[in-house]
């Protein structure tokens, strides 16, 4: 299939202006998942009843607050993920002007119950700068990736970030088993290359990649790359295809002891 600059969905917010509580981001682009960005002002709480074979992944961007599911209730701030078990009600109160991702994933029908009855501990909480990093064979020494929420966690989903300062470049690739979305950090601004185009992308921003396209990204000097890469699959290629190209490092780097 030939790909054209008009086959990329994307949108931009602006974390400023930005009144709306809840905002839909690029609905109906991958079929079963639906996300959408939340502010929340000093005080307010908001709460997320279960749904159905529906998994609510929560990736916070920025802010105080608390989260509770569960048996767990944790006060933090920052960049977190937490996902509740399928009969679990999220609670989120803000202490300061706190913003997130909600994703709400259907669960593909032959792995309801495997989402049911799962080995893993839910809720699931996981903080952004702690994450298991890993390598694959796009990205070069230089980069950071991490890995949030790995591949069998939920079913069909998984999450993760890139991370680098120019130059430096992601490889073209392409995954026709794999639906994405790139969204960036605040601090993110690079090109995401999509077969002979490219496409800036500023933070606060969420890209769909066109499905089986060859797709890479490039950070010019004096710029940061750090965006998140947010995959749903269906059947065992998809889970082929991260177990293959994600390993993970045994490293805990950071930008900032690198620098110091």
């Amino acid at each position: 299939m030939n790909f054209t600059v008009k086959d990329v969905k994307m949108i931009k917010l602006d974390p400023v202006v930005q009144n709306d509580e809840k905002v839909a981001m690029l609905p109906s682009s991958i079929p079963g998942a639906d996300v959408f960005l939340y502010r929340m002002e000093v005080g307010k709480k908001l709460s997320f009843q279960p749904k159905e074979n529906t998994a609510f992944i929560f990736l916070t961007i920025e802010g105080d607050f608390t989260f509770s599911a569960g048996s767990e209730n944790v006060s933090v701030e920052g960049r977190y993920v937490f996902i509740p078990g399928f009969d679990q009600t999220a609670d989120f109160e803000a202490k300061s002007t706190t913003r997130f991702l909600a994703i709400e994933w259907q669960i593909p029908k032959d792995q309801t119950g495997q989402w049911k009855n799962t080995e893993h501990t839910f809720p699931y909480v996981q903080e952004y700068i702690t994450s298991t990093q890993y390598r694959d064979k796009n990205k070069s020494d230089k980069t950071i990736s991490r890995e949030m929420v790995r591949q069998r966690i939920v079913p069909g989903f998984c999450m993760g970030s890139v991370e680098s300062y120019g130059y430096d470049k992601v490889a073209q690739h392409p995954h026709p088993m794999l639906d994405q979305f790139f969204f960036s950090f605040p601090e993110n601004k690079i090109d995401v290359l999509i077969e002979d185009f490219k496409v800036e992308m500023e933070g606060d921003t969420l890209l769909h990649i066109p499905l089986g396209s060859n797709h890479g990204v490039e950070v010019h000097e004096g710029n940061h790359m750090h965006y998140m890469w947010i995959d749903f699959f269906l059947g065992q290629d998809g889970l082929d295809r991260l177990d293959r190209s994600h390993k993970h490092t045994g490293q805990m780097r950071s930008f900032a002891s690198e620098t110091c």
